[in-house]
């Protein structure tokens, strides 16, 4: 059993908090940063050994010298989702705080991260390559220019996936210049799933995470045409630990880039699957005739190397619809019983 410490920040976040406890199943200690707001809440509710937590309420500007003394290992995983602060916010927080979280990391001697980036860094943030039947993989980077940002920056999902690619140019930057480090970045694709049983449920639709999509789905939302690569919560946090567990043995110039991503489907299938595994729902999902067509060929999202390299399996994505399903349904009980 490991005895490393580890810090994961975000702690109270959808990935984090599944990675937290899949860090925890494998005998690492853990300690996770949680905003001023839940703080308190967080450290009153959560009992589990080997996990404590440190008060930081902002990864742009915070100070770390607390939070990382002892620490090992650092996964960082905080950053708001598309549409939950403002522009500069979702800056801000990406490209500031993965580097303020790094650059203090170094500081005090520690080696090995573990970043989590997004499948939007990987092609253009119109995600229009994804409708272009291509393999979309660890080499490739999206690109945008500034003429192209001032026509999408009202679009929450283009500033966010903007904000993530100049953030891992500037960790990856950071990272040639400080070749004591050794640093993993994640790619996850849609990220759903059941909730953490450690922490606390999401109080409102706005902090459910990338649920959302699925949740809006079962209340006669339009289905979305967004990218169709769909993974489990789950398998995205045990993706980051066994980087972290490679992370010392991946060569030196080999790519350190890995594609945690389950399925390429059309969310029309999801939509379809629940109309007939959830019959409590089928009445809440709009007819699957109105779901409007794709704009084109679905590219896949290749994770070969995920398999290979570190080892991955994927959860069946049936499986993780309905559990997703299960947890929503629960939660619009409590947030009733609530009202």
């Amino acid at each position: 059993m490991s005895k490393e410490l580890v810090l994961v920040t975000g702690a109270t976040g959808f990935i984090a908090s599944h990675t937290i406890d899949e860090l925890i199943k494998r005998g690492y200690r853990v300690r996770g940063t949680v905003r001023s707001a839940k703080y308190q809440n967080v450290v009153d509710t959560i009992k589990v050994p080997g996990l404590e937590f440190v008060e930081i309420n902002d990864v742009a500007t915070g100070d770390f010298t607390e939070a990382l003394k002892g620490v090992d290992a650092v996964l960082h995983i905080a950053c708001p989702l598309p549409g939950r602060v403002s522009r500069e916010e979702v800056f801000k927080t990406a490209v500031e705080g993965a580097l303020n979280v790094v650059r203090q990391a170094q500081e005090a001697g520690i080696k090995r991260f573990v970043v989590t980036s997004s499948f939007g860094t990987l092609l253009s943030p119109t995600h229009m390559p994804a409708f272009h039947g291509l393999n979309i993989d660890e080499s490739q980077w999206g690109e945008n220019n500034d003429e192209e940002f001032e026509e999408k920056k009202d679009d929450p999902y283009y500033v966010y996936f903007a904000a993530k690619i100049k953030e891992e140019r500037a960790l990856w930057d950071f990272a040639a210049q400080h070749p004591d480090i050794k640093v993993v970045t994640i790619h996850p694709g849609y990220v759903i799933g059941p909730y953490s049983r450690t922490f606390p449920l999401p109080t409102a639709v706005a902090n459910m995470g990338t649920n959302d999509f699925i949740f809006k789905m079962i209340n006669k939302g339009e289905i979305p045409f967004a990218p169709n690569w769909i993974v489990d919560v789950r398998d995205v946090a045990r993706g980051h630990v066994l980087a972290l567990e490679k992370l010392d043995t991946l060569p030196a110039d080999d790519l350190k880039r890995f594609v945690i991503n389950a399925v390429l489907q059309p969310w029309s299938k999801a939509a379809e699957h629940l109309k007939k595994t959830r019959p409590e729902v089928a009445d809440r999902i709009i007819p699957l005739e109105e779901v409007k067509p794709l704009p084109g060929v679905l590219s896949t999202l290749d994770n070969t190397r995920s398999k290979e390299i570190l080892g991955m399996d994927y959860l069946p994505i049936e499986q993780t619809y309905d559990e997703a399903v299960t947890d929503l349904l629960e939660l619009e009980k409590i947030w009733k019983n609530q009202n």
